[in-house]
């Protein structure tokens, strides 16, 4: 009987798992099932002490769409990571599956580590690391700042654009813990790092590359530059625009103003890159401000709100 019920249970914990990727991956996942110790019921929880823990998987569950398919992804899971030795047999698309498993676990710590793993881009990812934008644990929103780049915000809009409801259920998730948690440490929420990621994917446009500008200013030669944090404009003097790139620097540049001023170069460049090079650039609230005195700063930033 007991073992009746243990394999009813690890066919349950199979099926849910399953149920969270697409059909498509279901070889894949299903190699991934197979070195998962669901045999071990013995855990490690939050008070840092080993507990028996009779459902390895929580009941509850979020439902999702991607490309039109239903998946319902468990809101934790509470059983033990692999054997290093089984693990590493797993492909790389195998291993970004296990990790995406492990981004539900109980252990935020554990979260992070399997964030940090993955660098996987396929669309499938999405739900689980879209998930970690509505929950506390700061470290993990850093993690997920530092990894944030054109294609994941792409697929961030796309789903999201499948998902409205959950956007604004996970939206409101981010805005509760900020409340909760880190409003003494940012007094204003458009400085919260969960804030800017969502901003991020509110301004994005699908098929149009968008980065975010880490600092604006005025260089030693007096040339206005826009520095990018991941975009690269290594062609754009072939527009003949006079917009230059720095591959040293790793900025866009103007040439020392002659008839037009520094707010009049701003603009160009941005417009540049938008029109010439299909590429987005946006201010944050963490932008830096170099050597910009607070009229052109004001200047630039009522710019960004009128063509928001």
């Amino acid at each position: 009987m007991l073992n009746w019920l243990k394999g009813y249970k690890y066919s349950k914990y199979r099926e849910i798992l399953l149920n969270a990727f697409p059909r498509t991956l279901k070889k894949d996942v299903e190699s991934v099932l197979d070195i998962l110790p669901f045999e071990v019921n013995d855990v490690k929880l939050c008070d840092g002490k080993i507990h028996k823990v009779e459902n390895l998987i929580h009941s509850d569950n979020q439902a999702v769409k991607l490309k039109g398919e239903l998946l319902t992804i468990p809101y934790r899971v509470y059983f033990n990571e692999p054997e290093i030795e089984k693990e590493q047999t797993l492909t790389d698309r195998q291993k970004s599956i296990l990790n995406c498993i492990f981004l539900r676990h109980h252990n935020g710590y554990i979260r992070q580590k399997r964030l940090e793993k993955i660098e996987n881009n396929e669309y499938w990812v999405t739900p689980f690391t879209f998930q970690l934008l509505g929950e506390y644990v700061f470290e993990i929103l850093e993690v997920l700042d530092e990894q944030l780049d054109d294609q994941k915000l792409e697929h961030y809009k796309r789903f999201v654009n499948e998902n409205p409801k959950y956007y604004q259920q996970t939206e409101s998730r981010m805005i509760s813990y900020w409340n909760e948690y880190y409003r003494r440490k940012f007094p204003k929420l458009k400085n919260y790092v969960g804030r800017i990621i969502f901003d991020h994917i509110k301004t994005k446009e699908i098929g149009k590359r968008q980065d975010e500008i880490i600092e604006v200013g005025i260089d030693k030669n007096e040339r206005l530059f826009i520095r990018p944090k991941n975009e690269r404009f290594s062609l754009i003097y072939r527009t003949a625009t006079e917009v230059h790139w720095d591959e040293k620097e790793l900025f866009l540049y103007s040439p020392k103003p002659r008839e037009w001023n520094y707010y009049d170069w701003y603009r160009h460049i941005i417009d540049v890159a938008d029109k010439e090079c299909n590429s987005k650039l946006i201010l944050t609230h963490r932008t830096i401000w170099t050597n910009i005195d607070n009229d052109l700063k004001k200047q630039i930033i009522e710019n960004k709100k009128a063509t928001a």
